[in-house]
């Protein structure tokens, strides 16, 4: 009974050396992790709350010039991505679809939860989800281009696969965002044309997409919303 004992002792003592070692060798990544961690989110209030972290770790960066906050294409997602701008006519007439692979459960909360947010007059029940296994919802026509842009990055903060689609006879286009992004929405348009959406402009004012060939936009499968025929919408 004492060997089990002292082996016991032994293995928790060499377990707990294993983790302080981890943690003096790896102190600083998990650091760097925890105040990225407190990014604020909009649809995450809980953010609202531990955001001071990640505002003093954005601040001790500017002001030593420290690499703390995580950046995309070497932007720290609360500066906009530099680049001419197109602009585009009435966001209303054209088709506003979010492609996300999740659930039609998960689907319907996540808009609920934006509804709740979100400034303009939306009805839930205007939202058309469909049922397939890449999940297609169609946008009322009324939502704006800033709540369009809103949603898509709820859904891509909520489920890594998904995408804000927008069609007319005059531009198409795909974006999404990630965990990098922060408020810069990215994407591209059929014609090629890499752009970003900043979230903190005033999209009710302007829009716009900030063009920047520069961009690193990962690809959008077309085909997963059109029947497995490579085509646009």
């Amino acid at each position: 009974m004492e060997i089990v004992l002292y082996l016991f002792v032994v293995i928790f003592f060499l377990l707990l050396v294993g983790l302080a070692c981890t943690l003096v060798k790896d102190f600083k990544e998990i650091i760097l992790g925890l105040v990225n961690m407190c990014q604020p989110q909009l649809f995450r209030p809980i953010t609202w709350v531990i955001s001071p972290i990640w505002f003093i770790g954005y601040g001790l960066e500017k002001a030593f010039g420290w690499k703390i906050i995580e950046k995309y294409n070497d932007s720290d997602g609360l500066e906009k991505t530099p680049g001419g701008v197109l602009f585009f006519g009435e966001f209303a007439i054209g088709d506003k679809i979010i492609v996300s692979q999740t659930s039609k459960r998960k689907a319907e909360s996540l808009i609920r939860d934006f509804l709740e947010f979100c400034d303009g007059d939306l009805k839930f029940e205007s939202f058309k989800i469909g049922s397939d296994q890449n999940l297609k919802i169609h946008c009322p026509n009324q939502i704006s281009f800033y709540d369009f842009s809103m949603l898509t990055q709820h859904f891509c903060n909520e489920v890594k696969k998904s995408w804000g689609i927008f069609k007319s006879s005059w531009l198409t286009y795909y974006s999404y965002s990630n965990e990098k992004t922060f408020h810069n929405i990215i994407g591209q348009t059929t014609d090629g044309q890499k752009f970003s959406i900043y979230t903190l402009d005033d999209l009710y004012k302007d829009q716009y997409l900030r063009l920047n060939q520069d961009l690193e936009v990962t690809t959008f499968d077309w085909k997963l919303i059109n029947n497995g025929v490579q085509q646009w919408l």
